[in-house]
């Protein structure tokens, strides 16, 4: 287990505990963090949009070409832009702020 936080729209933070290998919107449904993924976890939305603080992108594996079509489709999109449906929890993210885009 590792501790992470959530961000939502109302700048209200969660610190929760999610099990390793795990995604985060499985995580974020399993702690009634508000993240929509409509698609359930498919990448066939961008409805579980995140943002994390770019100097922590380095803790996550690099998006597909997939992930940055599904992003593109969004009116938000920044270059600290991830899909929680693609981030898969391990060790590096203990402590990061995931912000509910």
């Amino acid at each position: 287990m590792v501790k992470i936080n959530f961000l939502d729209k109302n700048d209200n933070l969660k610190e929760i505990e999610a099990s390793i290998g795990s995604d985060l919107l499985k995580v974020s449904k399993k702690n009634n963090i508000n993240l929509e993924g409509s698609c359930g976890g498919e990448m066939l939305c961008s409805t579980c949009h995140v943002y994390i603080l770019s100097h922590h992108l380095k803790k996550l594996k690099k998006q597909t070409n997939e992930e940055k079509e599904i992003l593109a489709l969004t009116n938000n999109l920044k270059k600290n832009s991830r899909l929680a449906c693609q981030i898969k929890v391990t060790h590096k993210l203990k402590g990061l702020i995931f912000s509910i885009a």
